[in-house]
């Protein structure tokens, strides 16, 4: 068997070693790709793999773009088997498609709302209870995201979303960043235009992150931070027994193997989930502890029990991926790859 790792930013090259090394431990033969190189087809044509490994680096559109069409491509034209699937990878970073796959799958989440026009965002927020919450399509870790509380600050948003006179004059919504000691400098190259995500404003206790990689569950508590779940701190114990159910539901019925949701406990004593990926950092060995040893969550008997272990989720979480990838390419799971 050989396997193809993807190689596209070279801030992602860390992911892509990951790959690498657990490939080598799990005994199988694998080569780089570079998804940037001019002749992409042809090399990943001439490679001859039976399945390629995929990272992603998506907090630009245009990068969100151009995996999407070449994952497709990899995908559907040359039928060659990606992990994550492209439909996993698809909803990666795109809270536009969050909402829309929530709603359709019947997943509670904080009420949202996406306009592609400047009026109907205006008449909205004419009639909405503050504070509400503006987010970009895509952003981890909380950027992207502004509370809003006011009708005053939200018209400004959106015209600067969708133009005040033209929508081809349109300069755009954009974040500011702290750049080492400086003053703030604006990320115009994330600019968001001629759309606007409106969400519900929940009040919020903790997020969870809850995690399946091929058979392994895990999940840690974020406190919060400046309104979201902090990316820095982690409470560990064993997750709440219906997330995990819910998290197992959503993987089977869509047939996804690289899985996170990120949950919020309201005041209110609801869940909410804001978002669900197909890559995320497991930069930890342990992304899951229980009274103060590390393992994994696997559903046996019918039920959630945790099993000890130190190296589950090793290589960034990608020994899993590639154990399970390896295990679905010899049981023939991509011959149907509309999967």
């Amino acid at each position: 068997m050989k396997l193809g790792i993807l190689k596209s930013y070279p801030e992602i090259d860390f992911l892509v070693e990951s790959y690498a090394k657990a490939c080598q431990e799990c005994g199988v033969e694998c080569v780089i790709l570079d998804l940037f190189a001019d002749n992409w087809i042809e090399k990943i044509s001439s490679a001859k793999v039976d399945g390629i490994l995929v990272r992603e680096k998506a907090n630009i559109a245009e990068y969100k773009e151009m995996y999407n069409e070449r994952l497709w491509v990899i995908n559907q034209y040359l039928k060659i088997p990606i992990y994550p699937s492209w439909h996993e990878l698809f909803l990666y970073e795109n809270k536009r498609m969050y909402s829309y796959f929530f709603e359709t799958h019947g997943v509670n989440t904080p009420k949202t709302h996406v306009f592609y026009t400047k009026a109907l965002a205006l008449e909205y927020c004419k009639k909405a209870h503050f504070p509400i919450v503006f987010k970009t399509n895509g952003g981890a870790g909380g950027s992207g995201v502004t509370i809003v509380r006011s009708f005053a600050k939200a018209k400004r948003i959106i015209e600067s979303i969708f133009g005040r006179m033209d929508p081809r004059m349109a300069l755009g919504h954009c974040h500011w960043v702290k750049a080492g000691g400086f003053a703030p400098i604006p990320k115009l190259g994330m600019s968001q235009r001629h759309y606007v995500i409106i969400q519900e404003f929940v009040d919020i206790e903790i997020e969870w992150r809850i995690i399946k990689l091929g058979d392994a569950y895990a999940g840690y508590k974020r406190p919060m931070e400046n309104g979201h779940g902090s990316c820095e701190l982690m409470e560990y114990g064993f997750p709440p027994k219906p997330l995990l159910y819910l998290i197992k539901e959503i993987a089977e019925e869509n047939h996804f193997d690289s899985l996170s949701l990120d949950v919020l406990l309201g005041k209110d004593g609801k869940f909410y989930v804001t978002e669900i990926q197909s890559l995320f950092g497991c930069f930890s060995l342990h992304q899951c502890e229980v009274n103060g040893v590390g393992g994994k969550i696997e559903f046996r008997e019918n039920d959630f029990v945790f099993v000890e272990g130190e190296d589950f989720f090793k290589w960034n979480g990608n020994l899993i991926r590639v154990r399970d990838f390896i295990q679905k390419l010899k049981s023939h799971y991509y011959d149907d790859l509309s999967i």
